[in-house]
């Protein structure tokens, strides 16, 4: 009995000396606030809105923007176009600094017309002159076609020779149609995948419709935006472009490269160019 009863002394006071020091270490985070943002019309273009992440302490973000054009964003501060009237939700995911989850906002516009679209001359020289049978693209052949660096301007990574690349990335058609805006990779059935050591797979995407944006890049170039699954030239490469030249024989076009889930990497940025296929 006294052998019973100091084991129960000492397990009780062991337990009881444990417990308010584990109590005190843990304690749960705050409930997250939720983020805020503002939306607001471009001047003078109802189908273009900029939205701008207020959010304090947040260290990662994502727009989605379902019917906007991108449809999704990680940028603090981004354009979206509308193409179509209607009425849009924006939502927008914020994840906190302090590992207390990720809340979400969101915000509704209205756009009263659709987006007004004419045969110009840049349209024309991506289209064929807007015939209806559109014009097709394809990576050139000749060295310095393809150009990798760490930032848009620096080109030092990789840079291809003549021939250089696979003869499955030679043969793709990236096809642009003035009427309805769109876009098509004719990838033969196979395209090279940068994520699965650059083998060539089975790849045939539906088409989808591009847009074709006047003096929002850098240096005030042109940007053609592709649907958000697609590419033109290099699988990792953004399908937000920036167009350093458009003539009837060439097209060069800069863009971020990606991750595999489509997010823009931190560095990276390809520059291209192809010729009329």
């Amino acid at each position: 009995m006294k052998k019973a009863l100091i084991y129960t002394i000492l397990i009780g006071g062991l337990v009881a000396g444990c417990k308010p020091d584990r109590d005190d270490e843990f304690q749960l985070p705050e409930a997250p606030a939720s983020p805020e943002f503002s939306i607001e019309m471009v001047n003078g273009d109802s189908n273009r809105f900029v939205v701008k992440d207020l959010t304090s302490g947040a260290f990662q973000r994502l727009w989605d923007i379902p019917g906007g054009t991108p449809a999704q964003s990680a940028k603090a501060i981004d354009t979206i176009l509308f193409s179509n009237k209607g009425t849009y939700t924006v939502t927008l995911f914020a994840s906190k600094d302090n590992g207390s989850g990720s809340p979400s906002a969101s915000k509704t516009v209205t756009v009263v017309k659709d987006a007004p679209v004419s045969c110009n001359t840049k349209y024309a020289l991506l289209t064929n002159d807007c015939s209806p049978a559109g014009k097709c693209w394809t990576m050139s052949r000749e060295a310095g076609a393809l150009k990798v660096g760490p930032s848009y301007d620096d080109f030092s990574w990789f840079t291809a020779t003549e021939n250089g690349l696979q003869n499955e990335q030679y043969d793709d058609g990236f096809c642009f149609t003035f009427d309805g805006l769109v876009f098509e990779n004719r990838a033969n059935g196979a395209a090279v995948n940068p994520w699965n050591g650059y083998q060539a797979e089975a790849y045939n995407p539906p088409p989808g419709t591009f847009v074709y944006l006047v003096g929002t890049g850098p240096l005030g170039r042109d940007q053609l935006i592709l649907p958000d699954d697609q590419f033109m030239g290099v699988w990792d490469c953004d399908n937000l472009l920036d167009i350093v030249k458009l003539t009837e024989t060439e097209l060069i076009v800069r863009g971020r490269q990606r991750a595999q889930n489509g997010t823009p990497l931190a560095q990276g940025w390809f520059e291209l160019k192809f010729i009329p296929q």
